[in-house]
């Protein structure tokens, strides 16, 4: 079932799209800048200071005092779009936000924005709309700053290493040149202590793209470098554009690294520094590896997140990391927002203090804890995309029980997009798993996916994913619709007598494996209460017509259902297609002036939507899918794949309505 443990640790980095939290945008180049956070842990060293700082955390909270409420009965809402959590750094960053915000008491809408202008700016339009106070955003493309903040109203805005004008405040990030002169102090130390500064080739792994980010870290690196073992010859110079070839930029550096050995031929000593993040050095050493030249090239990377610590613990070739310490930005971003929302004065810049972690002292920063995983396993998940809050809830509860299960996860976020599924597939593919769990939402594109990934055996996610697929978890759609329609058609009947004026499915007709039953069974839940639909009364909306943005699409199209029912006053909606669209067809309906008049039942009943179904007088009820129970039955039924055991082909959830009458049962407050 494993390969070598020496291949896995180093097929791991040939993983996601590189550290984009770390080349996302431009800060402080200036060296001896230090962290402006209020009451730092300790004085950011100056680059010509001698020992590192005492290990702590690099910044502390801006205020150790637990947060105030605002006045009144209000509670803070934070907005926060990541720049992709597919990415192991940018995804600590998101929990640690997640974790603040939750010890804060302040609510958190989130989106990723999935390394994508485009896809950052619907998440602006998706949280328009969400009555919030101040935002995070951590979009990676500068020029599109000012689109998205006017596209979530120029809230006042916690910029993460990105410039997000003209609505940032604050911005909070990587000191580039300074974190650049330590990583390359560290190769330059390294170099001196075992070759005496002799050495064939430094090669620069970067984002030239992205110049506010790499011209000073690349620069940095390269002066730090320097610094130790003098200048760099420049027939013995060489960079990798780790973009060139899109945005897989462990791919592009393989393929070119490669390249770059075979004109190599004689080379023994090969420095290789990564201004663009940890993922691109991973893929140099498996290029050097297939190559037959390992032994030959040592690496240093930016970002120590978590999922490098093991390499530079026992990896003789990855010489040792900058840490930029991304699980302490949300007790920076969040208490800065609050300020924000408040109206309160904050720093205009605060810096990440920066040290170079490596075998020496990385127990001193990240000490180990607990036990080695008790299950050699490795699993793969695709998510359909955790921009939607169910689909997240499904995430972290895989995440949840892999962990308690002891089993290691690979995730990638495929972002409601067949291709990019397909690009999470051929990522996966390199690590080294047992088994799939996937959640992509599009069968066609199964068959593609499952080749990519190797036609791993599959826990299947709602949709069906053949022919790799072994067993399927998901909704039962027509009983779940079914359970959804007698709920809308009960309500209909208790506070009309069933007199109504239109039935408005919010619909997925591209998916229709799953809206056919779906749809089809709430109608028929609805008819065994109110009789048959009128055609003349039925109306469909497909939230997909208009790209990924669903809300958006339900908003626009439910507006222009309204104005061609100008006199009706009773409108049913029901959401096979989720719990994200009822909620725009409301806010349609406020717009319009025609609050009152449309009344809800969603598919789902996730975290995010209990409130409503417990004070919105206008949301009946949700049929109950059960998202955080997802976990418990497919990490255990991909663990049995990897496995061999046997396991049942199809496990089908539970499904029950939820209104004000029982949602006390099953969520209690």
């Amino acid at each position: 079932m494993r390969h070598s443990s020496r291949s896995r640790a180093l097929s791991l980095f040939v993983i996601i799209l590189g550290v984009m939290a770390l080349v996302a945008g431009a800060c402080a180049d200036d060296e001896e800048a230090v962290s402006t956070a209020p009451a730092p842990a300790a004085e950011p060293a100056a680059p010509d200071a001698a020992p590192p700082p005492e290990p702590a955390e690099p910044a502390e909270p801006m205020d150790d005092a637990e947060p105030a409420a605002p006045a009144g009965d209000d509670v803070i809402r934070l907005g926060y779009i990541s720049g992709g959590d597919a990415d192991p750094f940018v995804l600590i960053v998101t929990e640690s936000i997640r974790e603040e915000a939750a010890k804060a008491g302040v609510e958190l809408a989130e989106c990723d924005s999935n390394f994508s202008a485009e896809e950052a700016l619907e998440c602006a339009r998706t949280l328009a709309v969400q009555d919030l106070d101040s935002m995070i955003n951590w979009q990676f493309f500068p020029d599109s700053a000012p689109e998205i903040c006017e596209a979530y109203g120029n809230l006042p805005t916690v910029a993460l290493d990105t410039d997000e004008k003209p609505c940032q405040r604050v911005w909070i990030g990587a000191n580039n040149h300074f974190a650049g002169v330590v990583s390359g102090r560290g190769l330059g130390n390294f170099a001196q202590s075992e070759f005496g500064c002799n050495y064939d080739a430094y090669v620069s792994l970067d984002i030239p793209s992205i110049p506010a980010v790499n011209g000073p870290r690349a620069g940095g690196s390269k002066d730090g470098f320097e610094e130790v073992c003098g200048p760099v010859p420049d027939d013995k110079y060489f960079s990798i554009d780790t973009l060139s070839g899109g945005g897989d930029q462990p791919e592009n550096t393989r393929r070119q690294f490669t390249d770059l050995l075979t004109t190599l031929p004689t080379a023994e000593v090969i420095l290789v520094i990564s201004p663009s993040g940890d993922s691109m050095p991973g893929a140099a050493l498996a290029a050097a590896e297939v190559a037959g030249r390992e032994g030959q090239v040592w690496v240093v990377g930016h970002g120590a997140d978590g999922s490098i610590l093991d390499e530079i613990r026992n990896n003789p070739y990855w010489v040792g990391d900058v840490a930029y310490f991304p699980e302490s930005y949300g007790s920076i971003a969040v208490p800065a927002a609050i300020a924000l929302a408040k109206g309160e004065p904050v720093d205009e810049e605060i810096l990440i203090d920066h040290v170079f972690i490596d075998k020496t002292n990385i127990d001193d920063y990240y000490p180990l804890e607990g036990a080695e995983p008790v299950e050699d396993i490795r699993l793969g998940y695709i998510s359909g995309g955790d921009a939607d809050p169910f689909v997240l809830i499904v995430t972290e509860s895989i995440r949840e029980e892999a962990a308690k299960a002891g089993v290691e996860l690979a995730e990638c976020d495929s972002n409601f997009s067949a291709e990019e599924a397909l690009e999470c597939a051929r990522t996966l593919a390199v690590q080294d798993l047992d088994s799939m769990i996937n959640w992509q939402f599009f069968p066609d594109s199964a068959p593609e996916i499952c080749e990519a990934y190797g036609n791993l055996p599959t826990v299947a996610l709602d949709t069906d994913e053949k022919p790799c697929q072994r067993v399927w978890i998901g909704a039962n759609n027509h009983f779940a619709g079914v359970v959804s329609g007698r709920g809308l058609g009960n309500f209909a009947q208790s506070e009309f007598g069933c007199n109504y004026d239109a039935y408005v499915s919010l619909d997925i007709p591209s998916i229709p494996a799953v809206n056919g039953p779906r749809a089809g069974g709430s109608k028929d839940g609805f008819e065994e209460v109110c009789g048959p639909v009128p055609d003349d009364k039925y109306f469909s909306i497909d939230t997909l017509s208009g790209g990924g943005d669903q809300p958006e699409n339900t908003r626009r199209q439910f507006t222009d259902l309204l104005t061609t029912l100008p006199t009706a006053e009773v409108i049913l909606v029901i959401s096979p297609s989720g719990d994200s669209m009822p909620g725009a067809a409301l806010a349609a309906a406020e717009v319009a002036g025609r609050e009152g008049q449309v009344w809800v039942v969603g598919h789902g009943a996730d975290g995010s939507i209990l409130d409503e179904i417990r004070n919105n007088p206008y949301w009946v009820g949700d049929v109950a899918y059960f998202p955080e129970s997802y976990g418990s039955i497919a990490v255990p039924a991909a663990i049995a794949l990897a496995k061999g055991e046997p396991v049942d082909e199809e496990i089908l959830i539970d499904h029950v309505f939820i209104d004000k009458t029982n949602i006390d049962e099953y969520y209690p407050e």
